[in-house]
């Protein structure tokens, strides 16, 4: 069965194609992918503008158009918090449905938290040892804790890297007094939310999502030297990166080693929330996964195809 997953989230559309009667590791035969600029197109109050709506609505198309002559079985299509969380999301959804030909789907935080982790887990280690996912998204940033394909305990908190640029770093570069309103806003938010994972047994600690990658890969460079794959973001090196970031604005930090332009607005508030998620719960370093959401749902569907053949059915199951 040729599965095409379409992942819509702040910065690009995303369509893979897999075999899931070939593949043991979700790894595409083919992907496209085109940008939707909703994170840059998503106002302080939450809704996306117009332009916004036609750009997301034209990367889908791209991808769809772009993936007809490989003629997949089945076509599942979600959106990530920037869909999920918009204040006109659902027209959003319905214009990226009619868009897509089929329904777009979203997870809730804890299941795409869950769906994330399921994905490190299967990169990292083997289920019976405790392992622990640090995921910074664009809107949400999840932290999760298990010791078998699925996590035991997740906390998800509406505190992304896109969310809080967008509300405390209008400013390009941003004053000092707005860096340190979002300093002080997660400060009470992060080591409360969290407490419950310092006294635990957190095992192999794992990054996931780009930000955390750019900033292993900004972290582990060195003049002259790009460190292309870095396995690990060490705390250490990634806080005094932090003031650094701060006095640079947009196209400075894209200039610096693994940061994208389409990343670094968010990049700042990002090695924020990451120092700050590590100090809770007392860990130096995690290592970094390749892997991430779209490998997790890949993961959930080869299973139910191999398990009953009933993919449509996990469709209407997991997503909303």
């Amino acid at each position: 069965m040729k599965l095409a997953l379409l992942d819509i989230g702040s910065t690009a559309a995303r369509l893979e194609i897999v075999d899931l009667d070939r593949s043991r590791i979700p790894r595409a035969d083919w992907s496209v992918k085109a940008r939707t600029r909703l994170a840059e197109r998503t106002g302080t109050d939450g809704v996306v503008d117009e332009r916004g709506v036609e750009h997301a609505v034209r990367a889908v198309q791209h991808c769809v158009r772009a993936a007809a002559d490989q003629r997949p079985d089945a076509l599942v299509a979600f959106g990530t918090s920037a869909v999920r969380d918009a204040a006109n999301g659902t027209r959003l959804r319905e214009e990226l449905s009619d868009a897509a030909g089929v329904r777009i789907g979203v997870l809730s935080p804890r299941d795409e938290a869950a769906v994330t982790y399921h994905a490190a887990r299967r990169w990292h280690a083997r289920c019976g040892a405790p392992m622990t996912a640090v995921d910074i998204g664009g809107g949400t940033i999840d932290v999760s804790t298990g010791v078998d394909l699925g996590p035991d305990e997740v906390v998800s908190l509406p505190i992304g890297a896109v969310r809080l640029t967008r509300q405390y770093l209008p400013d390009d570069p941003p004053r000092p007094e707005q860096v340190d309103e979002l300093v002080e806003a997660v400060r009470r938010t992060i080591p409360r939310s969290l407490r419950g994972f310092a006294e635990r047994d957190l095992g192999h600690p794992v990054a996931l999502s780009k930000v955390l990658r750019q900033l292993a890969v900004l972290t582990e460079s060195s003049p002259g030297k790009l460190a292309r794959h870095p396995d690990r973001l060490s705390r250490a090196k990634l806080r005094p990166w932090i003031p650094r970031l701060a006095e640079l604005d947009q196209s400075q930090r894209a200039a610096l080693p693994g940061v994208s332009r389409s990343r670094a607005r968010r990049i700042l508030a990002g090695a924020i929330v990451a120092d700050l998620i590590l100090s809770a719960i007392g860990v130096d370093e995690l290592e970094i996964c390749p892997w991430g959401l779209r490998e997790g749902l890949v993961f959930r569907f080869a299973e139910a195809h191999g398990d009953s053949g009933d993919v449509r059915g996990l469709m209407t199951t997991l997503f909303r």
